[in-house]
């Protein structure tokens, strides 16, 4: 017969078994993502390198425009 724990109403088989389960679906979302991620950079290949460098300077220009409306005592 299975071993069971005292508090839990799942025998460690079970716990096992969701246990295995889990760490699987992980791996397979991982690669399924990490597949997408990549056919989706392949496809904007000559498009990505600039897309991050406006995002990377809209975000410098914004946190320095926000910093200066919100630190009154700059100006003193």
């Amino acid at each position: 017969m299975t071993k069971t724990y005292e508090t839990s109403i799942y025998t460690e088989e079970q716990l096992n078994r969701a246990k295995i389960r889990g760490q699987i679906k992980g791996w397979a979302q991982g690669t399924i993502s990490t597949v997408i991620f990549l056919a989706v950079l392949k496809f904007l290949s000559w498009l990505w390198i600039p897309i991050v460098i406006l995002i990377g300077v809209a975000g410098f220009s914004g946190y320095r425009h926000l910093k200066k409306k919100t630190d009154p005592l700059e100006d003193l």
